[in-house]
């Protein structure tokens, strides 16, 4: 099921295709209205078959020509995408869902125009739906397409694509956190359990997700010592199992997936963070947004204490998590190291991790507390002069508190 799940995520082209197919069908019930139940409409509805076939090829014209500016846009907002904020946030969105049904509504319609426009034959004296259709046709993609220049004018900023994430990563937060109090979930210490038959990756790959109720089958029980997103090779060791035959609940694939990783979520984030402050783009604003945009997702993270993460039913997965004071390491330390010459970069960072603290266990805090030293290690206080250097030891301070 989770396989599944993940498939009909990442998959792009089934809605378009769904679409084309109903485009199809439309032209299937169009003709056979025409033929068998034309009768029934009242004679000034009718138009000649010379009037129709004008009717469908301007309207297939004028699609084909939308539908191509509609493809060359979709082109620069993934070239946006990949080379201001992240090659990784191309999902973000590819995957919309809205950009898919819009692309569908456009690919129906030109299927429905070539279509009619093929079965137009001289055994087709006059035309009573089609023509009618057509202009319905017509009034529905230029809808579409309004629809489409807005949601590409929002996708295209910056502070779209971080909200975004930031409810991506609320979302998977929440999830957890339900399933943990439903009982669904249990945080356990770690502890090297194993079992007699060794699990390994079936392919060379990113740990994607796992499949619970696939791996649980029949009372099965399971270790997974490595964490999901993590990279595997194939036929590397990544746990153990009571039974055989346990590789098929575990999705490997080329890239890491959101589905289950809160800290690829994370990692987007941080690197639209280190795009902005490089030295070809320069806009350290939008890194600072979305600093605080992590420091408010690990705000919500740090409720959830260390420990592997147990999953119970009809069987029992246990999976390592990573520990939190190594994912507040592997969040932070390239953007200081990128940002170390920036006050506000660094002032904005301290910031964030005061955020973190505030609902944080007494053990998170106190890795936070042991972090926040690290972020300013490298700056030359002698060198600062004295604004930069009260404001940033103003923000450090509000930090440690």
């Amino acid at each position: 099921m989770q396989k599944l799940k993940l498939l009909y995520r990442e998959t792009n082209w089934w809605w378009p295709l769904l679409y084309g197919v109903g485009g199809a069908f439309l032209t299937a019930l169009v003709l056979a209205i025409d033929l068998y139940a034309k009768e029934l409409f009242p004679n000034d509805w009718k138009t000649t078959l010379g009037l129709a076939q004008t009717i469908h090829s301007a309207v297939f014209t004028g699609l084909l020509t939308m539908m191509t500016f509609t493809f060359s846009t979709i082109l620069v907002v993934l070239t946006t995408y990949s080379s201001q904020f992240s090659p990784r946030t191309l999902p973000n969105f590819i995957e919309n869902r809205q950009v898919q049904h819009i692309f569908g509504i456009f690919i129906g319609t030109v299927t429905y125009s070539i279509t009619m426009l093929f079965f137009m034959r001289p055994s087709l004296k006059d035309s009573v739906v089609a023509s009618a259709v057509a202009v319905i046709v017509v009034l529905i993609a230029i809808i579409a397409f309004v629809a489409f220049v807005h949601i590409v004018s929002q996708s295209i900023r910056v502070t779209t694509l971080l909200d975004r994430l930031h409810e991506e990563g609320c979302t998977l937060i929440t999830e957890h956190i339900d399933a943990i109090k439903e009982g669904h979930y249990q945080l356990v210490s770690s502890q090297e359990e194993s079992y007699p038959f060794h699990v390994t990756a079936a392919q060379t790959g990113y740990l994607q997700a796992i499949d619970y109720d696939a791996v649980m089958k029949s009372g099965q029980r399971v270790t997974i010592d490595v964490a999901i997103g993590s990279y595997v090779t194939q036929g590397q060791r990544i746990g153990s199992a009571a039974q055989q035959e346990v590789e098929q609940g575990i999705i490997i694939g080329p890239t890491r997936s959101a589905e289950q990783d809160f800290p690829f979520v994370i990692q987007k984030l941080t690197e639209v963070a280190l795009r902005a402050i490089s030295p070809g783009i320069n806009d350290p604003n939008t890194a600072r947004h979305a600093m605080r945009q992590i420091g408010d997702l690990l705000r919500r993270y740090t409720v959830l204490q260390d420990g592997d993460l147990l999953v119970t039913g009809e069987g029992a997965v246990t999976v390592n998590r990573l520990a939190f004071s190594d994912f507040l390491y592997l969040t932070f330390y390239q953007l200081r190291h990128y940002g170390e010459e920036d006050i506000s970069v660094l002032a904005t960072m301290l910031e964030a991790l005061e955020i973190m603290k505030r609902d944080a266990l007494p053990e998170h805090k106190a890795s936070i507390d042991r972090f926040i030293p690290f972020v300013c290690s490298e700056v030359d206080w002698s060198a600062l002069n004295e604004w930069d250097r009260r404001h940033l030891e103003q923000a450090q301070e509000k930090a440690l508190l």
